[in-house]
């Protein structure tokens, strides 16, 4: 069977970086994140 990844793309995202990660949690087997150098707390976000 195929597997379905995400990438994202971010740059300061930390207001919405945990919201887009939980709507694709569902339907993608693996979420790649390449963050474009943030200087808020994008990088140090997790999620579970």
């Amino acid at each position: 069977m195929n597997k379905i990844s995400a990438v994202i793309i971010t740059l300061n995202e930390a207001k919405n970086i945990a919201r887009c990660l939980q709507s694709l949690v569902d339907v993608v087997d693996e979420i790649v994140i390449i963050d474009s150098y943030s200087v808020d707390k994008t990088e140090g976000i997790e999620f579970k």
